[in-house]
């Protein structure tokens, strides 16, 4: 088999790594190209660039970066085009992902989208595109099946990768230190810098009220730890950054404060009780208000279809408020709050996301043979 795999950001290269080993137990000498990050790399991908190169979100970041998404766009058609893969599977990342997909589809190749864009939430009229242009979506949040039946576009749950990634800790998990406060503010350069000095301001004046407090900054994939280091100034001697067995050191933790984003879900997967925030340019923001019609941001509370953490954006997002939720999580509610996180983690699904969705793109493949 050769296979496309395009993944942009930390959670789409976590997803295509698994999904992309999982192909090579089913046929082992598959030859993979595309686009990913450093899991995508270490599990054999042929990189045509790096998935880092996508990540940004919200308009007015979009059009500062514009001429260089433009012009990695056309290297990857090129080189995609050049490869003449038999299946292409498209890792999130729409505003790069189905424009890509039209060039595929014009050169016959099969592509399928996995990991579905946010459609029922915003921009609902790209799935048009990808009734044309895709073969089948593979859905990895319960909800969304029903949206794209809806249309008319073939789709199949395959449940959420993040339950294979994280058995290892769900099976043993680590003993709670109910002095451990996380933080994790992204995986963009963009969400950190916006998110990160409330955060680490929050954290420090809870830190004054608890001397033994302690926080840890869980560390996303391909951040930069120097990078890091700047940001927290002189902070660093009283922030831990974690860099190794994130989840473990996540999983062991009495609250978070946690970037919307897939960083929701491993949280409540883990059962950590968290407040979620999120921060835009203004501009960006004040289009989002118009166009995005779902009535949270989180994941976490979209999954459960009701309000289960606390959500703080825009200007709601301040350490004064992220010290009021946090406090609230460090005692009793604490507990509440990690019961319904348990549901969440039901709607979440079985372990064998990856392996299911291989079966689809060979299944996919054997058909268009």
């Amino acid at each position: 088999m050769r296979a496309l795999i395009v993944a942009g950001e930390a959670s789409g290269d976590l997803h295509g790594a698994n999904l992309l080993v999982a192909l090579r137990r089913l046929d082992p000498g598959v030859e993979a190209h595309g686009v990913g990050g450093e899991r995508l790399r270490a599990a054999g991908l042929e990189c045509i660039a790096n998935s880092e190169e996508l990540s940004v979100m919200g308009l007015a970041e979009v059009v500062r970066e514009l001429p260089r998404l433009l012009t990695l766009s056309r290297k990857v058609r090129r080189a995609a085009v050049a490869f003449r893969p038999d299946v292409a599977v498209l890792v999130d990342s729409p505003d790069f992902n189905l424009p890509l997909a039209r060039v595929l589809r014009r050169a016959g190749i099969p592509a399928l989208v996995y990991v579905s864009p946010q459609l029922w939430a915003w921009r609902a009229g790209r799935v048009r595109q990808i009734r044309r242009d895709v073969r089948r979506v593979l859905c990895i949040l319960p909800f969304e099946v029903a949206f794209y039946e809806r249309h008319g576009v073939a789709a199949e749950y395959v449940g959420h990768p993040l339950v294979d990634e994280l058995a290892p800790v769900l099976a043993a998990p680590p003993e709670p230190d109910p002095q451990a406060l996380a933080i994790l503010p992204g995986s963009r350069w963009h969400e950190v810098e916006a998110l990160l000095p409330a955060m680490l301001a929050a954290g420090a004046a809870l830190a004054a009220e608890r001397p033994s407090l302690r926080v840890r900054l869980i560390v996303a994939p391909g951040l930069s730890i120097e990078r890091l280091n700047a940001l927290l100034g002189d902070q660093r001697e009283r922030v831990e950054l974690v860099t190794e067995n994130r989840h473990r050191r996540l999983a062991s933790c009495a609250a978070a404060m946690v970037a919307s984003g897939t960083a929701t879900l491993e949280c409540a997967l883990l059962g950590v009780p968290m407040v979620v925030g999120y921060r835009l340019h203004p501009l960006t923001y004040q289009l989002a208000r118009r166009l995005v019609k779902v009535p949270f941001v989180s994941l976490v509370n979209l999954t459960a279809g009701e309000k289960v953490v606390s959500e703080l954006v825009q200007h709601a997002f301040t350490a004064d408020a992220l010290g009021r939720e946090i406090r609230r999580l460090l005692g009793p509610e604490g507990e509440t709050v990690r019961e319904r996180l348990r549901d969440v983690s039901r709607r979440l699904g079985e372990p064998g996301a990856s392996e299911r969705a291989a079966r689809a793109v060979v299944k996919t493949l054997t058909v268009d043979r």
